[in-house]
């Protein structure tokens, strides 16, 4: 109560112009008021207002002076004012973080693709066998741009990226094409046995397609040392093109099977990043599955794994 009586009657003086010292510069006015031991400082610009309150104490026998304030006011805002952002979890420290909110999406990304059969499921597909080593994704962003909060820890992120996404089938499978629907078939099972001949076999079997993502992003980030650990999250846009199969048949040469696939051209994922400095590591999980309904296998594609930011 006392502070808050000493800091009033400070800005009182300070509007009436009732100055106990007064030091005056070129551009900027002091001013220190003084109140049974309890000093304030009062410097006065062209558009703002800096006041630090000191409070004598007595320690060990000896008076020093401990500050206990220090604000700014710029045209009456005191830019101390909190947000519903200071009660998140990535909380500014006002007197040492200065830096500035850096965002965390263009970059490089490779990591491994799975195909569950249901969401939010991380398990093997049973309908679809992958070869999980030799499955996988490669992307880059290279477009970005982000929209920082009032909050430096708290900003938007939002941007286009390209990339590449391969399944590769395990054992002696391939993904046919046929009128009105896409199959996982197994090679080398009789299909006529009039004529005595068997269905080709299979090897080295893989679905791959291009795509273009556009990740909407909230990110917080918190500064630790020289670098931000950061945690963002949100929606992609996703759409594929160049869609084909391709297989081995009997041991010869690659070759395309079928292009589209019935594959949904365009999906929406849910995108969630996390890392410290200039690495990270991403989770994407599909809300769309990956064929058209009733034109293939139920499954819902998600990927995981590092990512360089620059």
């Amino acid at each position: 109560m006392k502070t808050r009586t000493i800091l009033a009657a400070a800005l009182l003086l300070s509007a009436t112009g009732i100055h106990a010292q007064t030091e005056t510069g070129n551009k900027r006015e002091r001013t220190t008021v003084e109140a049974q031991g309890d000093s304030i400082i009062i410097i006065k610009g062209k558009s703002d207002l800096h006041i630090k309150l000191y409070e004598q104490q007595t320690k060990d026998g000896q008076s020093t002076m401990t500050e206990i304030y220090d604000g700014v006011y710029l045209e009456q805002i005191d830019t101390k004012e909190r947000s519903f952002l200071d009660a998140l979890p990535f909380v500014p420290n006002r007197k040492r973080n200065t830096h500035n909110y850096e965002p965390h999406l263009s970059g490089i990304y490779l990591g491994f693709a799975r195909l569950p059969e249901r969401i939010p499921q991380f398990t093997a597909s049973n309908s679809i066998p992958l070869n999980l080593s030799y499955s996988w994704e490669f992307g880059c962003n290279l477009i970005s741009h982000e929209i920082a909060f009032k909050n430096p820890n708290w900003g938007f992120n939002f941007g286009v990226g390209w990339g590449y996404r391969s399944y590769s089938f395990d054992g002696n499978r391939a993904l046919v094409k046929h009128d009105g629907y896409s199959a996982l078939e197994k090679g080398g099972i009789p299909i006529s046995d009039e004529e005595g001949m068997e269905a080709p076999s299979y090897s080295s079997s893989r679905l791959r397609h291009f795509f273009f993502r556009i990740p909407l992003l909230i990110e917080g980030q918190q500064r630790l040392r020289k670098h931000s650990a950061f945690f963002n999250l949100g929606p992609e846009i996703e759409i594929r093109h160049g869609i084909k199969s391709f297989t081995h048949i009997n041991g010869g040469k690659k070759e395309r099977i079928g292009k589209g696939m019935y594959v949904h051209p365009v999906s929406v994922n849910m995108l969630v990043q996390a890392g410290y400095g200039d690495w990270g590591l991403y989770l994407r999980y599909s809300a769309i599955p990956l064929f058209q309904k009733d034109k293939g296998p139920d499954t819902y594609p998600y990927s995981f794994g590092l990512v360089w930011f620059w």
